[in-house]
C-alpha cells in the first residue's frame, strides 16, 4: 500500500510493510529521477523517521533514493509503544525493509544510516548480514554505552522488569536539551506526539545485548562504513563509540565532532555533518567504478 506525492523532481511515497510476527511497520520514501545510490535510515529510540525529514533532503538535494522506516513500537508503526521482544525481531525487521528497498533499486549502491539505538542496530545488522548487498554504512552515536550513570536500583528493576515483565515500560529519563545546542530542536521534541518517552524492559535488553555482542565482535565488521559523535554528546558515552571505531581501522573511519551534541544531523553544525557523511557514500561509489 502507497499513498505518493511528487513535488519537483521528488517523488514522496508514504508505504506499509509487515513484519514476519504481522506488524505493519511506517516506512517514507523521498526518491529522486536519475539517482547515484539509496540510502536506508534507522532512527533511534523513541523518536520517528518523521524527524529526519531534512535530512532525507539533503539526500535527494545529492541525488540519493532514500527510505526511512518506523521501527515497531515507533511512530507510526504498529507494536507495543517502546517495546521489542529481542534483538533478532528488530534484526529481521530491518531485513524485510531492505527486502522492499532493494526490490526497486536494482543494481544501485546501497548505504544504512542509523542514529543512537539506530546506529546500534545497524552495527549488529552488518555484523550478521551474509547478503553482501551493502555498500557501506553510516553510524551516528550509536547506543553502546551511556555516558551516564543510571543508578543502581532503576538498573536492577530493569533487569527484573526484563525478565518477568518485559513489556512494562518505564521512563527513560532522556533530557531533550541534550539533543541539540539549538533549543528549538528540544522543544519541537516535547511537543512532538509521535515521540514516545517511555522503554520497555525487553527493549533495553535487546539494546545492551546488542551493545555488548558489538564489544565483543567489533574486529568482524568487514562492510566499510563511517562513524562520528559529538564530543559534547551527554546522552551516549563517545569514548566507547570511538574505541570500537579505532578498533577496525581497517573498514572503519571515525570522525569526532568537537562542539557537536547527541544529534548531529540536528545541531547548529548539522550542514557540515551531513556533507561529511553524504561525501563519504560518493566518494565510495566513485571509487567503486573506477575497480
Amino acid at each position: 500500500m502507497a499513498k505518493v506525492l511528487r513535488l519537483g523532481y521528488i517523488k514522496m511515497e508514504i508505504l506499509k510493510i509487515s513484519t514476519r510476527d504481522g506488524i505493519s511497520l511506517h516506512l517514507d520514501a523521498m526518491t529522486v529521477n536519475q539517482p547515484l545510490g539509496v540510502v536506508c535510515i534507522i532512527h533511534g529510540f523513541g523518536e520517528h523517521i518523521g524527524r529526519y525529514r531534512h535530512v532525507m533532503q539533503s539526500l535527494n538535494d545529492s541525488e540519493f533514493n532514500v527510505y526511512g522506516i518506523d521501527l515497531r513500537g515507533h511512530g507510526k508503526s504498529g507494536g507495543s509503544k517502546g517495546h521489542a521482544p529481542n534483538l533478532i525481531s528488530l534484526i529481521n525487521d530491518i531485513e524485510e525493509f531492505l527486502k522492499i528497498v532493494r526490490s526497486e533499486n536494482l543494481y544501485l549502491p546501497l548505504f544504512l544510516f542509523g542514529h543512537s539505538m539506530g546506529g546500534n542496530l545497524v552495527l549488529n545488522y552488518v555484523l550478521r548480514d551474509n547478503s553482501k548487498e551493502l555498500s557501506g554504512f553510516i553510524v551516528s552515536a550509536p547506543w553502546i554505552k551511556l555516558a551516564f550513570k543510571i543508578p543502581r536500583w532503576k538498573e536492577q528493576l530493569g533487569h527484573l522488569m526484563a525478565r518477568i515483565a518485559p513489556k512494562v515500560r518505564l521512563p527513560n529519563g532522556l533530557n531533550s536539551m541534550h539533543l541539540s545546542k539549538n533549543p528549538e530542536v528540544a522543544k519541537q521534541y516535547n511537543q512532538d506526539p509521535l515521540v514516545n518517552f517511555k522503554i520497555s524492559g525487553g527493549l533495553i535488553s535487546a539494546i545492551n545485548y546488542g551493545a555488548a555482542y558489538l564489544i565483543k565482535h567489533q574486529k568482524e565488521i568487514k562492510l566499510s562504513g563511517f562513524i562520528f559523535q559529538g564530543k559534547l554528546d551527554a546522552i551516549i558515552d563517545y569514548k566507547s563509540t570511538m574505541k570500537l571505531a579505532l578498533g577496525n581501522p581497517d573498514n572503519i573511519k571515525w570522525k569526532l565532532w568537537e562542539s557537536v551534541f547527541h544529534e548531529g544531523h540536528n545541531d547548529l553544525e548539522q550542514n557540515e555533518v551531513l556533507k561529511e557523511w553524504i561525501d563519504w557514500m560518493i566518494n565510495k561509489i566513485e571509487a567503486s567504478r573506477l575497480n
